[in-house]
């Protein structure tokens, strides 16, 4: 699913926007070769900021703690607009 911050209530922009920095998420590597277990979530996230494009693939498991709370975020956002 695609979200445009630029089309959110500032509030919620805000706030992912913050989710993003606080979990330094252009900072976590891409990793190709992700081993999970067969009842774990998988997660892909691309983010576009003007010209930097980052994607991540992470696991319940593998994510870093830090973008456990933007994962949490994309979720509820994911099942509240189907």
């Amino acid at each position: 699913m695609d979200f445009d911050l630029s089309s959110m209530p500032a509030s919620l922009e805000s706030r992912l926007q913050n989710l993003l920095t606080s979990s330094n998420f252009f900072e976590v590597p891409m990793v190709n070769d992700l081993i999970t277990s067969p009842d774990e979530y998988e997660y892909d996230i691309t983010v576009v900021a003007g010209n930097s494009i980052h994607t991540i693939h992470v696991s319940d498991t593998s994510m870093p703690e830090s973008l456990r709370p933007l994962v949490e975020e994309l979720t509820e956002l994911t099942e509240t607009t189907r």
